[in-house]
């Protein structure tokens, strides 16, 4: 099994915490030529250097470079193509090779024997299919784990190799319905400084976080809290896997069990679950006293509409302010965030973008909602992330919302998610974004007008009590 890597929406469903903000909900596919390669050279007796050493090759080397890229490998073509030419940082080929060899590390192969056709985009992957030839992998799977290694070694934590079952999930969970525990988690490394803590593959400092459980899903009914750390999945050790891989492992169908060893505070235990259809809230409204509150927990592609039509509904009972919930949203579609902004700003930019070759503003639709005088208060947390960030930043810098709660995830990249010819996709960061007034923030998080202890675990009628009493 090849692990892999995303971010998460444990609803395992498992959606990670801040990491979905792409682009736009539509695909770009890339393929390439199919020509047989033809010439066959023998591996040498060194094969390049990596975090643990030196593999010895065990078979011959077709090295075939992308124009004769076979179907089987044409991915590491396409997903170097694809680094070059749209990822927001420039990469050298020796870190793009280095990693595609820590991405063969991690394979768990079939047993292939025989002639290994690799391809190799420039001279620098050579060292990369001499590695390769020291597994028993088969050409597929080399290839695909050098895709793999190429989004979790090279490039930032938002930018994920999807194989054509994870694609599948993914796409599952942006329907808003799937079958899992319900869990929001965060990958993250906490020794390091805690602007810079994400990471990708699960070790002994990379851990998997607790973020919040979803209300009435079985993560919650289990008791599962915020800052548990999932150690361990039926009795294995997670070390070495990727968040995605994880994923898999913890989701499953409606009814079936899933073991997790869970580390609470230093304190070992496990845990038995079982799994559930489990929706994803998109909406909670009501009205409280004369505050309209809304809560907002995802920006999905149908999370724009809903929130017009909330806003709609409890202006309607003719509340004096409004209280938006955006406590451990994890974001989601720009166009989704262009949406929720224009409901409350009748003009100007909601967000601009800095890109390897353009820099680019996004302005608010005109369709303005509430009206101009009523109050209006953002609620964040630390899982409030990316769209999240942008519509409350933006508001906030317009003079539109107060900002309360707590520092936010701070998630500035966007991505885009392009399609490849296996059946898999390639999420790669194209772009960062900074306010219209030109602030970033992307270490700190956007930092609330006024901070409230415990936000997280006030409810709504808590929460409007201590905004507006």
């Amino acid at each position: 099994m090849i692990r892999r890597k995303t971010l998460w929406l444990l609803l395992l469903a498992l959606v990670v915490a801040a990491c979905s903000g792409e682009a736009t909900s539509q695909e770009t596919t890339t393929t390439s030529t199919t020509i047989g390669g033809e010439t066959t050279t023998t591996t040498t007796d060194d094969s390049p250097g990596s975090t643990d050493g030196a593999q010895s090759p065990l078979r011959e080397v077709d090295f075939v470079d992308c124009d004769d890229a076979t179907d089987e490998v044409s991915i590491v073509c396409e997903a170097y193509d694809l680094i070059s030419e749209r990822y927001v940082d420039d990469i050298s080929d020796e870190e793009l090779a280095a990693a595609a060899i820590a991405g063969l590390e991690t394979l768990t192969v079939s047993g292939a024997e025989g002639l290994l056709v690799c391809a190799t985009p420039t001279d620098d992957f050579d060292t990369a299919c001499d590695f390769a030839a020291g597994t028993e992998a088969s050409d597929e799977e080399a290839a695909e784990a050098m895709v793999l290694g190429l989004a979790a070694f090279a490039l930032d934590p938002n930018s994920t190799y999807f194989d054509e079952a994870a694609l599948d999930l993914l796409q599952e969970e942006q329907t808003g319905e799937i079958e899992g525990i319900g869990a929001l988690v965060s990958p993250e490394d906490r020794t390091l400084p805690e602007e810079n803590q994400q990471c990708s593959v699960i070790s002994e400092t990379c851990r998997i976080y607790i973020v919040s459980a979803i209300t009435n899903a079985p993560a919650e009914d289990a008791g599962l809290v915020r800052d548990d750390v999932i150690a361990a999945v039926d009795g294995q050790d997670i070390d070495g896997w990727t968040v995605d891989e994880v994923t898999s492992v913890v989701r499953g169908p409606a009814g079936s069990d899933v073991r997790l060893t869970i580390d609470r505070d230093g304190e070992l235990f496990d845990v038995v679950i079982t799994r559930a259809a489990v929706v994803i809230p998109v909406i909670e409204q009501d009205v409280i006293g004369d505050v309209g509150y809304v809560r907002l927990q995802s920006f999905n592609s149908a999370a724009g509409d809903l929130f017009q039509t909330a806003i709609v509904d409890v202006l309607t009972e003719g509340v004096s302010e409004l209280v938006i919930d955006l406590r451990n949203n994890p974001g989601g579609f720009l166009d989704t965030a262009i949406a929720v902004t224009s409901v409350f700003l009748e003009d100007g930019d909601v967000v601009k973008t800095q890109g390897p070759d353009e820099d680019l503003s996004y302005s608010v639709t005109g369709s303005t909602i509430v009206p101009d005088d009523m109050p209006v208060t953002f609620v964040v947390n630390k899982g409030s992330a990316s769209a999240s960030e942008v519509v409350s930043a933006v508001l906030q810098e317009r003079g539109r919302a107060t900002v309360v709660g707590e520092n936010t995830f701070g998630k500035n990249t966007v991505q885009q998610r392009f399609g490849l010819s296996n059946g898999g996709a390639l999420k790669l960061t194209i772009a960062r974004w900074l306010t219209p007034g030109g602030l970033d923030f992307g270490e700190g998080g956007v930092t609330p007008d006024v901070f409230i202890e415990d936000v997280t675990d006030l409810t709504a009628e808590e929460l409007v009590s201590a905004i507006s009493g």
